[in-house]
C-alpha cells in the first residue's frame, strides 16, 4: 500500500531519496585561511566536460561555503571513507567566533593542482572545481563547476576509478537524530549499519554554519 505525502509535508519528500553520499567540500576564507564543511545534495553534471552540480542552502542565512565559493570560484570536493564518519559529523557542527573548522578537525591539507583551497588528505579522492555557474533553485543555489584537476587512492579505487570494496567502505548516510547534547548518524556499512554519536562543541557565539 502507497501512502500519500500530505501537501503541508511535502518538502519532507526529499528524504525519500536517502540514502546520501556525503562530501567534504573545502575553500578559502576571505581572510586566506582553509575552510571544511560537509554537504551531501551533490551530483555528476557532465561527462564530456566533466561537470559537478552542488546545492548549497542560501536562506534563511546563506552558508559559509557558499560565500566563499561564490567570491573566489573555487571549492574542492573530498571522498570520504567511514573511517571518519565522526569527523565527518563534527564539521556540520557550529563553530565559535574566531574558530576554525579545518583547525578544530585536525584534518591534514593536501596540496591542490590547479585550484587555492587544499584537499583533505584523510579522504580517499579529491575533484577540483571552478565554478561555471550558479542558479537560485529556492532555498538553495545550484552551483554547477568544471572538475579541472582529479586525484584518487591507487588502493581505494580500481584502474577503472571504481570503489574497491576490500579495501575503501564510503561513506553512506541514512538517517540521523537530534539529542539535547549530541546527533546520532546512522551510516551504511557492510555488516549492517554504523551508528555514531557525535557531542556538541560547547561553543558561544556561535557563527554560520557550513
Amino acid at each position: 500500500m502507497k501512502k500519500d505525502v500530505s501537501p503541508e509535508k511535502l518538502y519532507d519528500s526529499v528524504f525519500l531519496l536517502q540514502p546520501s553520499r556525503p562530501i567534504l567540500c573545502t575553500t578559502k576564507n576571505e581572510d586566506g585561511s582553509d575552510h571544511v564543511a560537509p554537504f551531501s545534495w551533490i551530483n555528476p553534471a557532465s561527462y564530456k566536460p566533466p561537470r559537478v552540480a552542488l546545492a548549497l542552502q542560501n536562506s534563511p542565512k546563506k552558508q559559509h561555503s557558499l560565500e566563499n565559493i561564490e567570491r573566489t570560484g573555487e571549492f574542492v570536493v573530498n571522498i570520504p571513507s567511514l573511517d571518519i564518519a565522526e569527523k565527518l559529523v563534527e564539521c556540520s557542527y557550529k563553530t565559535k567566533s574566531g574558530e576554525n573548522k579545518f583547525e578544530r578537525s585536525e584534518f591534514k591539507r593536501l596540496s591542490s593542482r590547479k585550484v587555492q583551497p587544499p584537499g583533505v588528505q584523510e579522504c580517499k579522492a579529491h575533484l577540483e572545481c571552478k565554478l561555471l555557474s550558479k542558479m537560485p533553485a529556492g532555498d538553495h543555489t545550484i552551483l554547477i563547476a568544471d572538475i579541472v584537476h582529479a586525484c584518487f587512492d591507487d588502493e581505494a579505487y580500481g584502474f577503472d576509478m571504481l570503489i574497491r570494496l576490500d579495501k575503501f567502505t564510503p561513506a553512506i548516510h541514512l538517517k540521523n537524530y537530534y539529542l539535547e547534547d549530541s546527533q546520532v548518524h546512522v551510516f551504511l556499512s557492510p555488516g549492517g549499519a554504523h551508528v555514531t554519536e557525535v557531542q556538541y562543541k560547547k561553543t558561544n557565539n556561535d557563527s554560520n554554519n557550513g
